[in-house]
Protein backbone atom coordinates (compact mmCIF):
# COMPACT_ATOMS: atom_id res chain seq x y z
CA UNK A 1 0.00 0.00 0.00
CA UNK A 2 1.52 3.81 -0.39
CA UNK A 3 1.05 5.50 2.74
CA UNK A 4 0.95 9.28 2.34
CA UNK A 5 0.90 11.21 6.02
CA UNK A 6 0.35 14.53 6.97
CA UNK A 7 0.65 16.55 9.92
CA UNK A 8 -2.23 16.05 12.52
CA UNK A 9 -3.37 19.77 13.41
CA UNK A 10 -6.98 19.35 14.67
CA UNK A 11 -8.22 21.19 11.44
CA UNK A 12 -6.78 18.52 9.41
CA UNK A 13 -8.81 15.75 8.71
CA UNK A 14 -7.93 14.68 5.46
CA UNK A 15 -7.99 10.87 3.49
CA UNK A 16 -5.10 9.48 1.79
CA UNK A 17 -4.27 11.06 -1.42
CA UNK A 18 -5.76 10.08 -4.15
CA UNK A 19 -3.62 7.32 -5.89
CA UNK A 20 -3.66 5.10 -2.38
CA UNK A 21 -5.87 4.58 0.68
CA UNK A 22 -5.41 4.35 4.26
CA UNK A 23 -6.28 1.29 4.90
CA UNK A 24 -4.85 -1.47 2.21
CA UNK A 25 -6.30 -2.18 -1.20
CA UNK A 26 -5.97 -5.83 -2.75
CA UNK A 27 -3.68 -6.82 -5.46
CA UNK A 28 -6.06 -6.04 -8.47
CA UNK A 29 -6.30 -2.58 -7.27
CA UNK A 30 -2.80 -2.21 -6.81
CA UNK A 31 -2.62 -3.93 -10.69
CA UNK A 32 -5.20 -1.47 -12.09
CA UNK A 33 -3.23 1.35 -10.70
CA UNK A 34 -0.06 0.37 -12.32
CA UNK A 35 -2.23 0.05 -15.53
CA UNK A 36 -3.34 3.40 -15.39
CA UNK A 37 -0.65 5.27 -13.90
CA UNK A 38 2.71 3.07 -15.46
CA UNK A 39 4.22 2.50 -12.72
CA UNK A 40 3.25 1.84 -8.85
CA UNK A 41 5.01 3.13 -5.67
CA UNK A 42 5.23 -0.23 -3.00
CA UNK A 43 6.72 -2.05 -0.45
CA UNK A 44 7.75 -4.75 -0.78
CA UNK A 45 8.13 -7.64 2.59
CA UNK A 46 10.91 -10.60 2.35
CA UNK A 47 10.36 -14.04 3.02
CA UNK A 48 13.60 -13.77 5.36
CA UNK A 49 14.33 -14.10 9.35
CA UNK A 50 14.01 -10.94 11.54
CA UNK A 51 14.69 -10.59 14.81
CA UNK A 52 14.68 -6.55 15.92
CA UNK A 53 18.47 -6.08 16.24
CA UNK A 54 18.69 -4.94 19.93
CA UNK A 55 17.37 -8.54 20.69
CA UNK A 56 20.38 -10.45 18.58
CA UNK A 57 23.94 -11.13 19.89
CA UNK A 58 26.03 -8.50 18.37
CA UNK A 59 28.31 -11.09 15.87
CA UNK A 60 24.23 -12.04 14.53
CA UNK A 61 23.67 -8.12 12.86
CA UNK A 62 25.47 -8.42 10.16
CA UNK A 63 24.50 -11.92 9.46
CA UNK A 64 20.80 -11.06 9.10
CA UNK A 65 21.74 -7.47 7.53
CA UNK A 66 23.57 -9.59 5.12
CA UNK A 67 21.03 -12.40 4.44
CA UNK A 68 18.23 -9.13 3.93
CA UNK A 69 20.14 -7.84 1.52
CA UNK A 70 20.91 -10.53 -0.13
CA UNK A 71 16.87 -11.68 -0.58
CA UNK A 72 16.59 -8.10 -1.90
CA UNK A 73 19.03 -8.60 -4.44
CA UNK A 74 17.48 -11.77 -5.56
CA UNK A 75 14.12 -10.09 -6.24
CA UNK A 76 15.12 -6.79 -7.68
CA UNK A 77 17.19 -9.24 -10.19
CA UNK A 78 13.82 -10.84 -11.10
CA UNK A 79 12.10 -7.60 -12.11
CA UNK A 80 15.47 -6.09 -13.56
CA UNK A 81 14.74 -6.24 -16.77
CA UNK A 82 11.80 -3.80 -16.24
CA UNK A 83 13.84 -0.94 -15.03
CA UNK A 84 12.22 -0.56 -11.48
CA UNK A 85 12.91 2.90 -10.19
CA UNK A 86 13.13 4.78 -6.77
CA UNK A 87 14.47 1.87 -5.26
CA UNK A 88 15.23 1.95 -1.32
CA UNK A 89 17.35 -0.83 0.15
CA UNK A 90 16.34 -1.16 3.83
CA UNK A 91 19.29 -2.06 6.01
CA UNK A 92 18.19 -2.96 8.80
CA UNK A 93 14.36 -4.82 7.81
CA UNK A 94 13.56 -7.28 6.08
CA UNK A 95 11.40 -5.23 3.36
CA UNK A 96 12.52 -2.43 0.09
CA UNK A 97 10.24 -0.13 -1.39
CA UNK A 98 10.49 0.50 -5.55
CA UNK A 99 8.45 1.81 -8.43
CA UNK A 100 7.84 -0.74 -10.52
CA UNK A 101 5.01 -1.29 -13.25
CA UNK A 102 2.14 -4.06 -13.94
CA UNK A 103 4.21 -6.50 -14.82
CA UNK A 104 6.96 -6.82 -12.67
CA UNK A 105 4.12 -6.95 -9.83
CA UNK A 106 2.33 -9.97 -11.58
CA UNK A 107 5.90 -11.52 -11.95
CA UNK A 108 6.42 -10.70 -7.79
CA UNK A 109 3.35 -11.70 -7.03
CA UNK A 110 4.18 -15.32 -7.15
CA UNK A 111 7.73 -14.94 -5.84
CA UNK A 112 8.31 -17.25 -2.95
CA UNK A 113 10.83 -15.06 -1.44
CA UNK A 114 7.94 -12.10 -0.89
CA UNK A 115 5.48 -12.19 1.75
CA UNK A 116 3.76 -8.95 1.28
CA UNK A 117 3.42 -6.29 -1.79
CA UNK A 118 1.47 -2.81 -0.40
CA UNK A 119 1.42 0.55 -1.88
CA UNK A 120 3.70 3.18 -0.95
CA UNK A 121 1.11 5.40 0.50
CA UNK A 122 1.72 9.00 1.96
CA UNK A 123 -0.29 10.90 4.62
CA UNK A 124 -0.94 14.25 5.97
CA UNK A 125 0.52 15.68 9.75
CA UNK A 126 -1.94 14.41 12.46
CA UNK A 127 3.16 26.03 25.84
CA UNK A 128 3.22 28.17 28.70
CA UNK A 129 -0.16 26.57 30.21
CA UNK A 130 -0.01 22.74 29.55
CA UNK A 131 3.56 22.23 31.41
CA UNK A 132 2.07 22.78 35.01
CA UNK A 133 -0.38 20.15 33.76
CA UNK A 134 1.75 17.80 32.73
CA UNK A 135 4.22 18.55 35.81
CA UNK A 136 7.42 19.02 33.92
CA UNK A 137 7.97 21.81 35.99
CA UNK A 138 8.20 19.99 39.33
CA UNK A 139 10.54 17.37 37.47
CA UNK A 140 12.48 20.94 36.35
CA UNK A 141 13.07 21.71 40.32
CA UNK A 142 13.69 18.31 40.81
CA UNK A 143 17.21 18.68 38.49
CA UNK A 144 15.50 16.55 35.40
CA UNK A 145 15.21 18.61 32.46
CA UNK A 146 16.28 16.18 29.93
CA UNK A 147 19.66 17.10 30.11
CA UNK A 148 22.40 14.61 28.33
CA UNK A 149 19.19 12.47 26.20
CA UNK A 150 18.32 13.44 22.53
CA UNK A 151 14.69 13.31 20.77
CA UNK A 152 14.03 12.64 16.89
CA UNK A 153 11.50 15.22 15.53
CA UNK A 154 10.10 13.65 12.42
CA UNK A 155 8.41 15.53 10.64
CA UNK A 156 8.31 18.90 7.82
CA UNK A 157 11.69 20.44 9.29
CA UNK A 158 12.97 22.33 12.06
CA UNK A 159 13.54 26.11 12.35
CA UNK A 160 17.29 25.40 14.58
CA UNK A 161 17.99 29.49 13.97
CA UNK A 162 14.53 30.36 16.33
CA UNK A 163 15.54 31.18 19.88
CA UNK A 164 13.43 28.78 21.50
CA UNK A 165 15.62 26.27 19.57
CA UNK A 166 19.09 27.64 19.71
CA UNK A 167 21.96 25.26 19.85
CA UNK A 168 19.17 22.64 20.14
CA UNK A 169 19.69 20.99 16.80
CA UNK A 170 22.78 18.33 17.16
CA UNK A 171 21.93 16.26 13.54
CA UNK A 172 19.94 17.13 10.69
CA UNK A 173 18.49 14.67 7.62
CA UNK A 174 16.16 15.02 5.03
CA UNK A 175 14.22 12.05 2.92
CA UNK A 176 12.07 13.51 0.52
CA UNK A 177 10.62 12.05 -2.65
CA UNK A 178 9.70 13.46 -6.24
CA UNK A 179 7.15 11.35 -8.47
CA UNK A 180 5.59 12.76 -11.03
CA UNK A 181 2.85 9.97 -11.29
CA UNK A 182 2.03 11.26 -7.67
CA UNK A 183 2.55 14.76 -8.12
CA UNK A 184 5.20 15.16 -5.69
CA UNK A 185 8.56 17.23 -5.23
CA UNK A 186 11.11 16.41 -2.69
CA UNK A 187 11.59 19.05 -0.09
CA UNK A 188 15.52 18.28 0.85
CA UNK A 189 16.99 21.48 0.12
CA UNK A 190 19.54 20.14 -2.50
CA UNK A 191 16.54 18.91 -4.35
CA UNK A 192 17.50 15.38 -4.40
CA UNK A 193 15.54 12.69 -2.29
CA UNK A 194 18.02 12.41 0.48
CA UNK A 195 20.72 14.84 2.48
CA UNK A 196 22.08 14.29 5.26
CA UNK A 197 23.98 17.24 7.30
CA UNK A 198 23.91 21.16 8.70
CA UNK A 199 20.50 22.69 6.90
CA UNK A 200 19.32 19.44 5.69
CA UNK A 201 16.15 19.56 7.69
CA UNK A 202 15.47 23.42 6.95
CA UNK A 203 11.57 23.49 7.25
CA UNK A 204 9.84 23.85 4.08
CA UNK A 205 8.47 27.17 2.96
CA UNK A 206 5.71 28.34 5.43
CA UNK A 207 3.92 29.37 2.10
CA UNK A 208 2.88 25.84 1.98
CA UNK A 209 -0.02 24.63 4.31
CA UNK A 210 2.17 23.01 7.78
CA UNK A 211 5.44 23.85 7.27
CA UNK A 212 5.62 25.27 10.33
CA UNK A 213 4.57 22.30 11.64
CA UNK A 214 7.74 20.46 12.74
CA UNK A 215 9.34 23.56 14.55
CA UNK A 216 6.18 24.13 16.87
CA UNK A 217 6.63 20.38 17.44
CA UNK A 218 10.20 20.54 18.20
CA UNK A 219 9.05 23.59 20.77
CA UNK A 220 6.74 21.80 22.55
CA UNK A 221 9.44 18.46 22.96
CA UNK A 222 12.64 20.55 24.24
CA UNK A 223 12.38 24.09 23.30
CA UNK A 224 14.02 26.62 25.85
CA UNK A 225 13.21 30.11 26.51
CA UNK A 226 13.74 32.92 29.33
CA UNK A 227 9.56 32.77 30.08
CA UNK A 228 8.87 29.47 29.56
CA UNK A 229 10.08 26.12 27.77
CA UNK A 230 8.99 23.05 26.12
CA UNK A 231 8.96 19.16 28.38
CA UNK A 232 12.87 18.36 27.90
CA UNK A 233 14.14 22.30 28.12
CA UNK A 234 17.80 20.43 27.98
CA UNK A 235 17.10 17.68 25.25
CA UNK A 236 19.08 18.12 22.23
CA UNK A 237 16.91 17.29 18.97
CA UNK A 238 17.50 15.42 16.26
CA UNK A 239 15.50 17.19 12.99
CA UNK A 240 14.38 14.66 10.57
CA UNK A 241 12.53 16.19 7.30
CA UNK A 242 10.20 13.27 5.82
CA UNK A 243 7.18 15.37 4.38
CA UNK A 244 6.87 15.98 0.16
CA UNK A 245 5.43 18.78 -1.20
CA UNK A 246 1.87 17.70 -3.77
CA UNK A 247 0.71 20.04 -5.75
CA UNK A 248 -2.92 18.08 -6.87
CA UNK A 249 -5.86 19.66 -5.04
CA UNK A 250 -7.13 16.60 -4.83
CA UNK A 251 -3.86 15.14 -3.16
CA UNK A 252 -4.26 17.63 -0.79
CA UNK A 253 -8.25 18.14 -0.25
CA UNK A 254 -9.53 19.59 2.08
CA UNK A 255 -6.46 21.64 2.67
CA UNK A 256 -5.87 23.78 -0.86
CA UNK A 257 -2.76 22.98 -2.75
CA UNK A 258 0.54 23.14 -2.50
CA UNK A 259 0.36 20.83 0.75
CA UNK A 260 2.75 18.15 2.17
CA UNK A 261 2.17 14.83 2.83
CA UNK A 262 4.62 12.15 4.19
CA UNK A 263 5.34 8.73 2.55
CA UNK A 264 6.10 5.67 4.06
CA UNK A 265 9.16 4.80 2.67
CA UNK A 266 10.50 8.39 4.07
CA UNK A 267 9.30 7.77 7.02
CA UNK A 268 11.33 4.02 6.97
CA UNK A 269 14.41 5.81 6.37
CA UNK A 270 13.70 8.84 8.94
CA UNK A 271 13.79 6.31 11.48
CA UNK A 272 16.30 3.95 9.83
CA UNK A 273 18.41 7.23 10.57
CA UNK A 274 17.35 7.19 14.35
CA UNK A 275 18.49 3.90 14.33
CA UNK A 276 21.94 4.78 12.84
CA UNK A 277 22.72 7.45 15.09
CA UNK A 278 22.11 5.59 18.37
CA UNK A 279 26.01 5.37 19.51
CA UNK A 280 26.40 8.80 18.58
CA UNK A 281 23.79 10.00 21.01
CA UNK A 282 21.50 9.20 23.51
CA UNK A 283 18.18 8.95 22.30
CA UNK A 284 15.01 8.59 24.30
CA UNK A 285 12.34 8.99 21.64
CA UNK A 286 11.44 9.80 18.06
CA UNK A 287 8.10 11.86 17.44
CA UNK A 288 5.73 11.43 14.33
CA UNK A 289 2.82 13.55 14.58
CA UNK A 290 1.29 12.76 11.61
CA UNK A 291 -1.32 10.15 10.93
CA UNK A 292 -4.72 9.17 8.24
CA UNK A 293 -7.71 6.69 8.67
CA UNK A 294 -9.26 4.89 11.52
CA UNK A 295 -8.24 1.58 12.54
CA UNK A 296 -10.30 -0.19 15.16
CA UNK A 297 -7.81 -2.30 16.23
CA UNK A 298 -3.95 -3.04 15.98
CA UNK A 299 -2.86 -2.45 12.03
CA UNK A 300 0.08 -5.05 12.81
CA UNK A 301 -0.45 -6.79 9.99
CA UNK A 302 -1.09 -4.31 7.30
CA UNK A 303 1.82 -2.25 8.89
CA UNK A 304 4.47 -4.37 8.89
CA UNK A 305 7.15 -2.95 7.22
CA UNK A 306 6.88 0.46 9.63
CA UNK A 307 6.38 -1.96 12.67
CA UNK A 308 9.71 -4.07 11.94
CA UNK A 309 11.58 -0.35 12.33
CA UNK A 310 9.43 0.97 14.86
CA UNK A 311 10.59 -2.79 16.69
CA UNK A 312 14.02 -2.42 16.13
CA UNK A 313 14.08 1.43 17.38
CA UNK A 314 12.07 -0.46 20.67
CA UNK A 315 14.64 -2.78 20.72
CA UNK A 316 17.52 -0.73 21.73
CA UNK A 317 15.26 1.35 24.51
CA UNK A 318 13.74 4.28 21.85
CA UNK A 319 10.08 4.72 22.07
CA UNK A 320 8.35 5.47 18.70
CA UNK A 321 5.76 7.84 20.03
CA UNK A 322 2.76 9.05 17.49
CA UNK A 323 -0.07 11.13 17.15
CA UNK A 324 -3.33 9.22 17.48
CA UNK A 325 -5.75 11.37 15.12
CA UNK A 326 -7.62 14.08 14.92
CA UNK A 327 -11.27 12.63 13.28
CA UNK A 328 -12.78 12.54 16.67
CA UNK A 329 -12.74 8.44 16.65
CA UNK A 330 -14.57 6.83 19.23
CA UNK A 331 -13.37 3.26 18.75
CA UNK A 332 -10.05 3.67 16.56
CA UNK A 333 -6.72 5.42 15.84
CA UNK A 334 -5.03 6.62 12.71
CA UNK A 335 -2.54 4.95 10.95
CA UNK A 336 0.42 4.42 11.98
CA UNK A 337 -0.45 5.30 15.88
CA UNK A 338 -2.42 2.00 15.60
CA UNK A 339 0.93 -0.09 15.37
CA UNK A 340 1.07 -1.78 18.79
CA UNK A 341 4.67 -1.36 19.41
CA UNK A 342 4.19 2.43 18.91
CA UNK A 343 3.17 4.96 21.77
CA UNK A 344 0.09 6.30 20.82
CA UNK A 345 -1.13 9.55 22.17
CA UNK A 346 -4.32 11.35 22.71
CA UNK A 347 -5.22 14.79 23.46
CA UNK A 348 -6.71 16.70 26.33
CA UNK A 349 -7.54 20.03 27.16
CA UNK A 350 -4.91 21.81 29.77
CA UNK A 351 -7.26 22.55 32.57
CA UNK A 352 -4.52 24.70 34.04
CA UNK A 353 -6.26 28.14 33.98
CA UNK A 354 -9.10 28.57 36.72
CA UNK A 355 -12.32 27.12 35.39
CA UNK A 356 -10.91 24.89 32.60
CA UNK A 357 -11.61 21.50 32.44
CA UNK A 358 -8.98 18.38 32.45
CA UNK A 359 -10.53 16.31 29.56
CA UNK A 360 -10.24 14.65 26.32
CA UNK A 361 -10.34 16.91 23.27
CA UNK A 362 -13.57 16.35 21.11
CA UNK A 363 -11.53 15.66 18.01
CA UNK A 364 -8.50 13.22 19.52
CA UNK A 365 -9.37 9.86 18.07
CA UNK A 366 -10.25 7.60 20.66
CA UNK A 367 -9.76 3.68 21.17
CA UNK A 368 -9.38 1.00 24.19
CA UNK A 369 -5.66 0.17 22.79
CA UNK A 370 -4.63 3.81 22.82
CA UNK A 371 -1.19 4.42 25.15
CA UNK A 372 -1.79 7.65 27.31
CA UNK A 373 -3.24 11.36 26.73
CA UNK A 374 -1.19 15.01 26.60
CA UNK A 375 -2.11 18.32 26.62
CA UNK A 376 -2.97 19.36 23.06
CA UNK A 377 -5.25 22.42 22.61
CA UNK A 378 -4.22 26.00 22.74
CA UNK A 379 -0.13 24.97 22.65
CA UNK A 380 1.52 27.83 21.91
CA UNK A 381 4.91 27.30 20.85
CA UNK A 382 7.91 28.15 18.10
CA UNK A 383 6.87 28.54 14.78
CA UNK A 384 9.37 29.29 11.65
CA UNK A 385 11.53 33.47 12.20
CA UNK A 386 11.56 33.98 15.36
CA UNK A 387 7.60 33.97 16.39
CA UNK A 388 5.40 32.02 18.32
CA UNK A 389 1.59 30.40 17.71
CA UNK A 390 -1.42 28.63 19.26
CA UNK A 391 -1.61 25.07 17.82
CA UNK A 392 -4.54 22.42 18.26
CA UNK A 393 -4.24 18.66 17.63
CA UNK A 394 -2.84 15.30 18.82
CA UNK A 395 0.03 16.44 17.15
CA UNK A 396 1.02 18.86 19.88
CA UNK A 397 -0.26 15.73 22.41
CA UNK A 398 2.80 13.44 21.53
CA UNK A 399 5.62 15.69 21.74
CA UNK A 400 4.59 16.27 25.21
CA UNK A 401 4.88 12.80 25.91
CA UNK A 402 8.43 12.43 23.72
CA UNK A 403 9.78 15.87 26.20
CA UNK A 404 8.77 13.61 29.18
CA UNK A 405 10.56 10.61 27.71
CA UNK A 406 13.80 12.38 27.42
CA UNK A 407 13.07 13.40 31.58
CA UNK A 408 12.37 9.87 32.85
CA UNK A 409 15.27 8.65 30.49
CA UNK A 410 17.38 10.96 32.11
CA UNK A 411 16.40 10.10 35.31
CA UNK A 412 16.33 6.16 34.76
CA UNK A 413 18.70 5.61 32.10
CA UNK A 414 18.35 1.94 31.98
CA UNK A 415 14.51 2.32 31.62
CA UNK A 416 12.95 -0.15 28.68
CA UNK A 417 10.33 1.30 26.44
CA UNK A 418 7.71 -0.70 28.60
CA UNK A 419 9.37 -0.07 31.69
CA UNK A 420 8.51 4.08 30.69
CA UNK A 421 5.22 3.24 29.39
CA UNK A 422 4.19 1.48 32.63
CA UNK A 423 5.50 4.17 34.84
CA UNK A 424 3.20 7.31 32.65
CA UNK A 425 0.11 4.93 32.81
CA UNK A 426 0.34 4.10 36.39
CA UNK A 427 1.21 7.94 37.68
CA UNK A 428 -0.71 9.77 34.86
CA UNK A 429 -4.09 11.47 35.82
CA UNK A 430 -6.89 9.26 34.83
CA UNK A 431 -8.82 10.73 32.22
CA UNK A 432 -12.48 9.17 30.91
CA UNK A 433 -13.77 10.32 27.34
CA UNK A 434 -17.26 11.04 27.56
CA UNK A 435 -17.37 9.94 23.94
CA UNK A 436 -17.25 6.43 24.90
CA UNK A 437 -16.12 5.98 28.68
CA UNK A 438 -12.45 4.88 27.91
CA UNK A 439 -10.01 6.06 30.82
CA UNK A 440 -6.68 6.41 29.67
CA UNK A 441 -3.87 8.41 32.13
CA UNK A 442 -2.55 11.91 30.86
CA UNK A 443 0.91 12.01 31.22
CA UNK A 444 2.11 13.76 35.02
CA UNK A 445 5.34 13.53 35.61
Amino acid sequence: MKTLVAPAHAQISRRADSLGQTNPPDFDQLISKAKKYGTVRVIIGLKANFIPEGRLATSLVQSQRTAIARIQNVVLTKVSADNPTAITKFKTIPYFAAQINARSLELLQSDPNIISIQEDIAVPTALTESIPVTKANSAWESGYTGAGQTVAILDTGVDSSHPFLADKVVSEACYSTTDSAYESTSLCPNGSTQQIGTGSAVNCATSIDDCNHGTHVAGIAAGKGPNFSGVAKDAKIIAIQIFSRFNSAKQCDPVPAPCVLSYVSDQIRGLEQVYNLRSNFTIAAANMSLGGGNYTSNCDTTSQYLKAIIDNLRSVGIATVIAAGNDGSTNGLGFPACISSAISVGSTKDGSSVGAVDEVSSYSNSASFLSLLAPGEAIYSSVPGGGYSNFYGTSMAAPHVTGAWAIFKQKNPSATVADTLTNFQNTGVPITDPKNSITKSRIRL
